[in-house]
């Protein structure tokens, strides 16, 4: 029983049509990847930012607790203390 012309009119109609929705995915799929791809690169520079922001708060902190150490250290074993205002001397050229 041959193919009637209106059912392979039908039947080529979907298979363009089918054809077309696949590549309208697949450049709806590239375009979204290509989005994504572009704000994960952006939240990585964020985060790098924020870890170079990090090493430098540890090493400043790091930095303020050695000082502390220091004056500590130098008001105990060394019995230094803080003079007050009388007991500066201004020295000038």
């Amino acid at each position: 029983m041959p193919i009637s012309i209106e059912a392979r009119l039908i039947t080529t109609t979907f298979l363009i049509l089918a054809v077309l929705g696949s590549a309208m995915g697949v450049v709806y799929t590239k375009h979204l990847n290509r989005k994504y791809y572009s704000q994960l690169q952006q939240i990585k520079l964020v985060r790098d930012e924020k870890i170079i922001e990090w090493g430098q708060w540890q090493l400043e902190r790091s930095t303020f607790g050695t000082s502390s150490q220091i004056e500590q250290s130098a008001r105990e074993k060394l019995g230094m203390k803080q003079p007050v205002r009388n007991e500066l001397e201004i020295i000038r050229p």
